[in-house]
């Protein structure tokens, strides 16, 4: 035997021993319980799970039980075979159980091939019979919705849905949308586009028991109600608004706000202050303010709030049970109000009972007018924190002198402690 015949020996060796471990591994995994062999599929991508179809008659459907599917697809020249691709899998695929669906694609003139979209910035085609019945997250971004019977079914058709978000998407030619869905917990909407040929918006009306977190930023280019929702915990609002259309974005910001009634915690954001004293005074909505039954937490996350504000003092009015009151940004007076100690007249009900905790964040000479006038009206007060901005803590003697100004302002409650942040 020549040199090279023994060489290729140890060779052949090898290669029949790797081949016996191979056999021994798909004799055992042929052997597992298919609840195993599902799990294990749905630790792989989903194009490699379809891909294990061929290995034995066994695996051939197996793939079709796997809870994640997620598809991407981003070759030009290659789009029609992930069409096919996708629809197939879809057809083949029992849809009960599916734990999440990620398609991500350039729809293009495809958008009647979609089954679910999240970031899709065209009209949506919706067919007639629509319900997600496992479905609990749904995003849609830059959507249009233009049929009211088929956007009415999409909305009504989520029996377990818990969150929703809807980023700068528009409801052209619809005049009212329903979105009601029973175990919904959360949603955000964002809006920061105007409706292209719809001056007037449209209606969406959010109703859920469940719902106890609400969101909204932007220039309320749609009206927002919020009903029927008794478990709502915590609702946010950024509000932005345009001169030319100041009188309609008031409107609507209030018209949000009354659905909150029953909110615990509640923060306003931007111009939600501004807007609301617009809405107040101008749009005479003040009789109509609702009472916060339940607000505890009241944030103003603005540049600066006026105490003075009448959308303020109409809150505190109507809030008896708020216990903490936070200006994010810092407060001050109006220059008409800075000798005036009768703004909180008559002083708001939760002063006398229920206000604990104050949070201011300027901490500045000019904040103290408002400062004194909150010390001397809160009767139950047990702490005021106020935190110093950049530009307050790096000036040292300014500081100290604020201070000391602070620690000698008369105090309604006895018990209340001034606690400085930096």
């Amino acid at each position: 035997m020549d040199e090279s015949g023994l060489t290729q020996q140890p060779k052949k060796q090898k290669l029949n021993e790797e081949r016996d471990v191979v056999d021994r591994n798909i004799k055992c995994l042929r052997n597992l319980p298919e609840e195993i062999l599902r799990y294990i599929l749905s630790l792989l991508p989903t194009k490699d799970a379809i891909r294990t179809s061929v290995l034995c008659k066994r695996w051939e459907y197996l793939w079709t039980s796997i809870p994640n599917l997620n598809f991407s697809g981003l070759k030009p020249d290659k789009r029609k075979q992930f069409m096919n691709f996708v629809e197939r899998v879809l057809l083949l695929r029992d849809s009960s159980d599916i734990k999440t669906f990620t398609l991500s694609c350039d729809v293009l003139r495809d958008a009647s091939h979609v089954k679910l979209e999240l970031a899709m910035p065209c009209i949506l085609k919706l067919p007639p019979t629509i319900c997600f019945t496992n479905l609990k997250t749904l995003n849609f971004s830059y959507v249009t919705f233009t049929k009211e019977h088929s956007t009415e079914k999409l909305f009504s058709g989520l029996p377990v849905l818990e969150k929703l978000e809807l980023e700068n998407c528009k409801w052209v030619n619809l005049k009212v949308v329903n979105i009601s869905a029973p175990k919904l917990l959360s949603i955000r909407i964002v809006e920061d586009w105007e409706n292209q040929n719809d001056e007037n918006g449209c209606q969406v009306m959010i109703s859920g028991v469940s719902l106890n977190y609400f969101r909204y930023c932007g220039e309320f280019y749609n009206e927002y109600h919020v009903h029927n929702s008794p478990s709502l915990v915590e609702a946010s609002v950024l509000a932005s608004w345009y001169n030319e259309r100041k009188r309609q974005i008031a409107h609507r910001m209030y018209m949000l706000l009354t659905g909150f009634s029953g909110v615990k915690e509640l923060t306003l954001v931007f111009c939600a202050v501004e807007l609301l004293t617009y809405a107040v005074e101008v749009v005479e909505l003040l009789p109509h303010m609702p009472i916060f039954k339940n607000l505890e937490y009241l944030e103003f996350d603005e540049l600066v709030v006026n105490l003075d504000s009448v959308a303020l003092l109409k809150i505190l009015q109507k809030s008896p049970r708020l216990k903490t009151m936070v200006f994010s940004e810092g407060m001050s007076l109006s220059s008409d109000y800075e000798r005036n100690d009768r703004i909180l007249d008559p002083v708001p009900p939760c002063f006398l009972s229920q206000l604990n905790c104050i949070k201011d964040y300027e901490g500045d000479e000019e904040e103290l007018s408002a400062v004194k006038i909150l010390l001397k009206n809160a009767v139950v007060l047990d702490k005021m924190v106020i935190t110093c901005s950049h530009h307050f803590a790096k000036d040292l003697e300014k500081q100290k002198k604020v201070h000391e100004q602070l620690l000698k302002l008369p105090r309604g409650s006895k018990h209340c402690e001034l606690v400085f942040l930096i």
